[in-house]
C-alpha cells in the first residue's frame, strides 16, 4: 500500500484574525475575543498572549490586569463565513479533506507536489499556506506528515517560524524528542495522567516504549498512538460524511400526556428539524412517517407517499397533522413522538424537471435556515398552513 502523506491546515488565533481581516488597524495589537456574553477570553493575538493574558481569563480579571489590552464581542456569524472559505480553498487544492473544527482541517495530500510542479512536500505547504492567505486573508500554519499526530507536531513548529513545516519520517526521533504528551493530537488528561504514571513525559518516551506497554495498558487506542507517533496513518483522511438515506428526528417527554396540542407541535418539530437537516444535504423527501409511542410503548405510527419531493415544512407540515389526526387517540397517554423521511432524493437531480411548483416555499424554507442561523433556533415555529 502507498504511504500516505497528510496535512493539517490551522488558523493562526483563528477569531483574532477575522477581526482583523474585518478591521485591519488592530493588526499589532494585543487583541482578545470574548466567549458568548462575554465572559472569558477565548482567542488571542500573539501581542496579547506576549503580554501574559491567558487562555480562559474573566473579562473583569483580564480588564483590571491588562488594561491596555483590546477585548472583542465574537462574532461568531462571521467566523463561520470565513471558515467556510477556508475550507472552500482546501477542498479546491485537494480532493480528501476533513473537516475537524472551525478552524482546523486534515487534508491528504500525497503526491501533490507533482500536481502542482513543485520539488516536494516542504515547497508544498508553503504553497497551500500563501493560496490561503492570498484567497482568504486569514494566517493559517500548515504541517506535513505521515500521521495526523506529527502533523499537529508539524503545524506546532510552523506556527513558530514560517507557518509552513515538512516533518519528515526520518527525522522523527529528533523531531518529537522533547514534545510533551500533553500536547500530543488526540490525547486527554486521563491519557496524561496515566502516561506519566510510568514515566512517559514527551513523544519521545513513547518512541523508545514497546508495543506491548500500550496495547497492555491502553489497548487499542494506546497501540494507535504510538504507531502514530512512529509515523503510521493509523487515522486516515475521512472526507465529508456521505449523504444520508433516511433522517429521523424523536425525543421522548418528561411526563406522558394525551394533551393534543402539545403532541402535534412536538411533531412539527421534528418535522422542522428533518427539513433543516435534509435542506443541509441538498436532499428531498418522497416518503413521510408519524410515530407516537404510548404510556406502554407501543408504538403507533402511519407512512404516506410524498408526491412532489420536497425539503419544505411548509408543504410537508398539513400531511403530517393529517397524519397526526389518524394515529392520535385521546384515551392514550403518550410518552414520545417522532418522524421519519425516507426516500430521500438528491436536490439538483430532482430539480431537472420542466419546473417546480415548490421552488417559492423551499426558498421560504432556506430563508427561515438563515434567521436560525442568526438568532438561534426555535424563534418562530410554522402553524397549520394552507398551501393551495
Amino acid at each position: 500500500m502507498k504511504e500516505r502523506i497528510l496535512a493539517l491546515a490551522d488558523c493562526n488565533n483563528f477569531f483574532v484574525s477575522c477581526e482583523i481581516l474585518k478591521n485591519p488597524t488592530l493588526k499589532g495589537k494585543p487583541v482578545c475575543v470574548l466567549s458568548n456574553c462575554d465572559g472569558c477570553v477565548v482567542s488571542r493575538s500573539t501581542e496579547a498572549k506576549a503580554i501574559g493574558i491567558p487562555m480562559g481569563m474573566p473579562l473583569f480579571m483580564a480588564k483590571k490586569e491588562f488594561p491596555n489590552a483590546i477585548y472583542l464581542s465574537g462574532d461568531l456569524k462571521t467566523y463561520h463565513e470565513i471558515s467556510k472559505r477556508v475550507q472552500k480553498v482546501l477542498k479546491n487544492f485537494a480532493p480528501e479533506v476533513e473537516i475537524c473544527s472551525i478552524d482546523e482541517a486534515f487534508i491528504d495530500v500525497t503526491g501533490l507536489y507533482k500536481l502542482y510542479d513543485v520539488e516536494g512536500y516542504d515547497e508544498l505547504a508553503e504553497l497551500l499556506h500563501k493560496k490561503l492567505f492570498e484567497e482568504v486573508g486569514v494566517p493559517v500554519s500548515v504541517g506535513i506528515a505521515n500521521s495526523k499526530i506529527l502533523c499537529k507536531v508539524a503545524t506546532d513548529k510552523a506556527k513558530k517560524g514560517s507557518f509552513h513545516y515538512y516533518l519528515q519520517k526520518k527525522s522523527i526521533g529528533n523531531e518529537v524528542e522533547e514534545y510533551p504528551v500533553e500536547k500530543i493530537w488526540g490525547v486527554g488528561k486521563n491519557t496524561v495522567s496515566l502516561l506519566k504514571s510510568h514515566g512517559i513525559y514527551t513523544a519521545g518516551d513513547i518512541l523508545r516504549r514497546d508495543k506491548e506497554f500500550f496495547s497492555h495498558y491502553m489497548g487499542k487506542r494506546g497501540l494507535e498512538l504510538k504507531l502514530g507517533i512512529e509515523g503510521e496513518n493509523v487515522s486516515p483522511v475521512s472526507p465529508d460524511k456521505k449523504k444520508p438515506k433516511s433522517i429521523q428526528k424523536t425525543s421522548s417527554f418528561k411526563t406522558v400526556t394525551n394533551e393534543k396540542a402539545f403532541l402535534k407541535n412536538s411533531i412539527l418539530e421534528h418535522l422542522h428539524n428533518a427539513c433543516r437537516k435534509m435542506r443541509k444535504y441538498n436532499l428531498m423527501t418522497s416518503e413521510l412517517t408519524v410515530m407516537l409511542r404510548t404510556k406502554d410503548f407501543r408504538i403507533v405510527s402511519v407512512t404516506d407517499i410524498v408526491e412532489n419531493p420536497t425539503n419544505a415544512e411548509y408543504l410537508l407540515n398539513k400531511k403530517a397533522i393529517e397524519m397526526f389526526e389518524q394515529i392520535y387517540s385521546r384515551f392514550n397517554l403518550y410518552r414520545s413522538s417522532g418522524v421519519y423521511v425516507g426516500g430521500l432524493k438528491d436536490t439538483e437531480i430532482e430539480q431537472l424537471g420542466l419546473f417546480s411548483s415548490n421552488e417559492k416555499f423551499e426558498k421560504i424554507s432556506q430563508i427561515w435556515d438563515k434567521i436560525e442561523a442568526q438568532y438561534g433556533q426555535g424563534v418562530f415555529q410554522v402553524g397549520n398552513l394552507q398551501t393551495n
